[in-house]
């Protein structure tokens, strides 16, 4: 009888024992069909819930005791749910439950709509997205694309402190002339252990870290007045000079943007292509009569 707490405990060993056997025979890869497939764990007034429907739900990787642990607590929530829905069913009005079934529906038919878009995306989506398309959409819409963290374009190099040109290499970066860089980058080729000639964005969180801790104890005011910064430790000397500054909420540098574009490139194809998809079966129906509207 529903809610007997002897009977309840009855199934529930029952399905124990059943589930142990069953893990042993997961555990093999082997399931013989046989009638313990349709043995009944639970039962309410309107429904039973067998073993072959929780063994399909069940993890393979569980065995033993959580194997068993699991049927327990689906079997219990099991329960809950079938009594809860069975009040439901039978305290809901006819309009109340029509509304449901119209719910149920619109979301089933959203859900399969929603299944076949995406497979038919899938199928004939083109992903290559150009980098002239990325920098033409960055063009027209840049300013939609604002830092989270400041950037900067950074004149760094790390040299060996027993380097003969370490005063120039440090003169060149202070003095940061344009017309400089190309014997920096000489002397760098030849003897930095690491070095930017500020040509790329990045951000100044990164560029930061490369110099020796506590060098640097106000990265945002050396980045925004351009000041020169020089580092040392026992087997380097670094130099760190700020070209370019951008801050938080203004307009992101085209490497920080792109992959934000390439999404909305992409998202941007598969609207079109669902698009397309709309009106090519709308088109076909129309010509094969396959529907007929009787209010236009």
């Amino acid at each position: 009888m529903i809610g007997n707490k002897d009977s309840r405990r009855l199934v529930l060993s029952i399905g124990l024992i059943a589930v142990s056997a069953l893990s042993l025979v997961v555990s093999c890869q082997f399931w013989a069909k046989n009638a313990t497939d349709d043995m009944i764990l639970a039962k309410t007034s309107s429904a039973e819930l067998t073993l072959q429907q929780v063994s399909k739900l069940m993890p393979g990787n569980l065995k033993g005791a959580d194997s068993v642990q699991f049927v327990q607590n689906y079997v219990d929530k099991w329960i809950h749910n079938r009594l809860m829905l069975e009040k439901a069913i039978t305290n809901i009005d006819a309009d109340g439950y029509a509304s449901v079934e119209n719910m149920v529906n619109d979301y089933r038919t959203a859900l399969l709509v929603y299944k076949y878009q995406q497979l038919y995306i899938e199928q004939n989506l083109d992903t290559l997205i150009l980098d002239s398309q990325i920098a033409d959409h960055y063009g027209k819409y840049g300013n939609n694309f604002l830092l989270d963290s400041c950037a900067v374009k950074v004149v760094f190099v790390q040299i060996p402190n027993t380097s003969a040109n370490a005063n120039k290499i440090r003169s060149l970066v202070r003095n940061n002339r344009p017309d400089d860089m190309p014997k920096l980058e000489e002397f760098c080729d030849k003897e930095a252990h690491e070095f930017d000639m500020g040509a790329n964005w990045c951000y100044l969180s990164d560029a930061v870290s490369k110099m020796p801790k506590g060098s640097i104890t106000d990265p945002k005011a050396v980045a925004k007045n351009g000041r020169f910064v020089e580092g040392r430790d026992s087997l380097y000397n670094y130099y760190f000079m700020v070209k370019e500054f951008r801050d938080v909420n203004e307009q992101a540098p085209l490497v920080f943007a792109k992959e934000k574009i390439r999404e909305i490139l992409l998202n941007h194809r598969k609207n079109d292509l669902i698009r397309n998809l709309e009106i090519k079966i709308y088109v076909d129906a129309v010509n094969k009569q396959r529907f007929t509207n009787y209010v236009n």
